[in-house]
């Protein structure tokens, strides 16, 4: 499983391990979900995804 889940819709980077339900992860349309390679933060972040305020603390 990846461990970063990006938002194409928002722009917003989700850590799969450290979700919440305040993440609403699951709501993400699979048209919309994106995943990285390498499968990193500093990847998603270089592909202009924000963090997910409520699953990756800075």
């Amino acid at each position: 499983m990846a461990g970063y889940l990006g938002n194409k819709s928002d722009n917003v980077v989700h850590h799969l391990a450290e979700m919440t339900p305040d993440c609403k992860i699951v709501q993400i349309k699979k048209s919309e979900k994106t995943y990285f390679i390498p499968d990193t933060l500093e990847e998603a972040i270089k592909e202009k995804f924000i963090r997910c305020k409520y699953c990756i603390q800075s």
